[in-house]
């Protein structure tokens, strides 16, 4: 092992790490927005309604998420004439991606909330909109809350798929580091213990949040 190798391309290591942070908190903006507002549809006693919001959810469920990063990147340019960038694909990708896993966890934690707050909320008179926000999801957070971390880290490590259309992410950085000196086991274990650190650090922020709901 010779590490001093690749000490040049400190800065492109580094620049690599900015955009897999770009790209990972805009696609967790994006997923955590539709996915509740997906989840918060669900709940409503719309049959049509919670069928379309099904066969959304079940593209991303039943479609790897490669060919879904494909698609947008390599396929929307032919369909639409529009030619769109590899970080707009890449966050579009994910987020649309997580927002389906985000929605049904959060719509499990809102049904599994107490029917009694439904009715104690009519009782008092609250509209269906302050029902939900002042009461049920703040209850529903409190149970989903550790899956929504670990929904953070999935998402952050699928962003080193953004790698496969040319996005200078983590990964896209020790393969070109890979290709200039030669040395494939350096590269790819910097990236893999720059990974692995900030996973840790979510894993440590998900246990702490847990073992807070408990008490």
């Amino acid at each position: 092992m010779k590490f001093s190798l690749i000490e040049p391309y400190a800065p492109m290591f580094v620049g690599s790490l900015a955009v897999t942070c770009e790209v990972t908190a805009a696609a967790l903006l994006l997923a955590f927005v539709v996915g509740f507002v997906i989840a918060v549809l669900k709940v409503i006693p719309c049959k049509p309604l919670r069928l379309l919001l099904d066969f959304y959810t079940s593209i991303f469920r039943g479609v790897p998420l490669i060919v879904l990063l494909f698609i947008a990147y390599f396929a929307t340019p032919q369909f639409t004439g529009y030619k769109i960038t590899m970080f707009a694909a890449s966050v579009l990708t994910l987020g649309l991606n997580g927002s389906a896993t985000v929605s049904e966890t959060v719509r499990g934690g809102i049904e599994g909330v107490d029917r009694g707050q439904y009715d104690a909320s009519r009782a008092l008179g609250l509209s269906y909109i302050t029902m939900m926000s002042k009461v049920i999801i703040p209850q529903a957070l409190r149970s989903v809350a550790p899956a929504l971390v670990n929904e953070v880290i999935t998402v952050l490590k699928s962003s080193s798929l953004v790698a496969t259309i040319g996005l200078m992410d983590m990964m896209r950085a020790a393969q070109s580091v890979q290709a200039i000196t030669y040395r494939a086991f350096e590269p790819f274990i910097v990236v893999a213990i720059v990974y692995y650190v900030i996973v840790m650090a979510l894993v440590a922020i998900a246990n702490r949040l847990e073992r807070r709901m408990r008490t």
